[in-house]
């Protein structure tokens, strides 16, 4: 911003500086011509008569006709072109080269011109001398002077132009940036004050602010009000949801207490699930009361959850014929257990799910901590990959789901300051990519 103001300045002052310096020549060349049209009506002045000729004194008034190297030139022509009458300065002077220009003149409307050769201003005026009742002639009186005067003016001029023109872009633009520091401090303070609003040490935008501003921050006051109400309301409907569950699986969990003397093992099976949906929803009922989403890390080990939840997929798609093989190294995940369970079961379920019945898990450590789980399925075309991680998007219609797994999935990750990559698979289904910082 600071720059385009900068550049529209210069360009600005630049054309000033043009238009300036081409009025200074302007004015300069007028003077020049109103000087040496003074110089000719002093010679016409001083011109006398005898017989039937014009002469003029040796010496004038005007001191610079009568020095050598003064720069001021006089001469007298009479109508043929004949010199008549020179000045004391012009004595070595070679006007021949004028002698076209100076018969370009008008008898009574004087002729000004820079002739380059001689290098030098002319003003040239012909006048018809009353030499008697019935007899006139013609005279040309012309004066020449050194240019190097005027040159020496302009060039002086332009030369201070510029280096005022350049103060004046260098000052103007300090007192602008100086307007936009105090300007952008309000905003500076309104980005603060967000900040503070994102570490939660402040409820709302409560600087004094310009009335400039004053629309924008009542704006985002009103846009924090009603994000923090939906907020509250979605923490409300997770609680009550969560709270409304916790009936029916007491129930349930009981009910497998009776069930287990006649089906010991779906008794375990019943009973291992209800405990993890009971943990789950009490994992979801501290999260929706809980002011803060600062994580809790706990060791929890990588292999130990990945076998439960093969136990438990190998039986829900048995009849499927889903072979899930884990290859696990003896890797611990920091973080909250309940986390991990919902993040590696969504993607090993999505993988039973939609694959051809083999499911891979590898785990590798190093500076991260990699997941890699592979299926055999039709695999994710490359322009839906990012969309899959969006909440509520599908791309089989026809398989029972909401299309919020791989969107818990992403939160999750992003909770642990990871990165999920979706590509394709060795096997040739999809491949789903989960790396963590250590």
């Amino acid at each position: 911003m600071l720059l385009s103001a900068a550049l529209t300045l210069i360009l600005f002052l630049g054309l000033t500086g043009i238009v300036l310096d081409q009025a200074f020549r302007q004015s300069a060349w007028q003077n020049v011509e109103s000087t040496l049209t003074a110089q000719v009506y002093g010679l016409i002045a001083v011109a006398d008569q005898q017989g039937d000729l014009l002469y003029l004194p040796e010496f004038v008034q005007e001191p610079g006709f009568n020095r050598l190297g003064s720069g001021l030139f006089g001469l007298l022509l009479d109508g043929k072109g004949r010199e008549l009458w020179r000045s004391q300065s012009a004595v070595v002077i070679d006007y021949s080269g004028l002698i076209d220009e100076i018969e370009t003149a008008i008898v009574g409307d004087p002729y000004f011109t820079h002739s380059k050769v001689p290098d030098a201003f002319v003003l040239s005026y012909k006048v018809l001398w009353q030499l008697g009742p019935e007899q006139s002639s013609q005279y040309t009186f012309v004066v020449l002077r050194n240019p190097d005067a005027y040159e020496d003016e302009v060039a002086s001029f332009r030369g201070s132009l510029w280096f005022w023109l350049a103060v004046v872009v260098v000052g103007l633009t300090f007192v602008q940036w100086l307007v936009m520091q105090w300007g952008l401090s309000s905003l500076s303070r309104v980005a603060d004050e967000l900040r503070s609003l994102e570490s939660r040490e402040g409820s709302l935008l409560a600087g004094d602010y310009p009335t400039e501003i004053e629309g924008v921050t009542r704006n985002l006051n009103l846009l924090i009000t009603a994000e923090r109400a939906q907020r509250e309301k979605y923490r409300t409907t997770l609680a009550d949801l969560a709270h409304s569950l916790k009936t029916p699986l007491t129930i349930l969990s009981n009910s497998t207490t009776r069930l287990s003397e006649q089906h010991e093992e779906t008794a375990q099976l019943i009973t291992d699930q209800v405990r993890r949906m009971n943990d789950l929803v009490s994992y979801q009922l501290e999260r929706a009361v809980a002011s803060s989403s600062q994580i809790v890390r706990q060791a929890v080990s990588i292999s130990s959850c990945a076998e439960r939840l093969k136990q438990a997929l190998t039986k829900v798609y048995q009849s499927d014929g889903v072979t899930l093989s884990l290859t696990v190294e003896d890797e611990t995940f920091y973080g909250d257990e309940r986390d991990f369970m919902e993040l590696l079961g969504n993607l090993l379920d999505n993988a039973c799910k939609y694959g051809g019945g083999t499911v891979c898990l590898r785990v590798v450590g190093g500076d991260l901590l990699t997941l890699i789980v592979e299926d055999d399925g039709p695999g994710i075309p490359s322009e839906r990959r990012a969309a899959i991680m969006e909440r509520g998007t599908r791309l089989d219609s026809d398989t029972p789901g909401q299309g919020i797994g791989l969107a818990v999935v992403a939160e999750i990750v992003a909770r642990y300051g990871g990165k999920v990559v979706v590509g394709d698979a060795e096997i040739g289904g999809a491949r789903f990519t989960v790396t963590f910082p250590l």
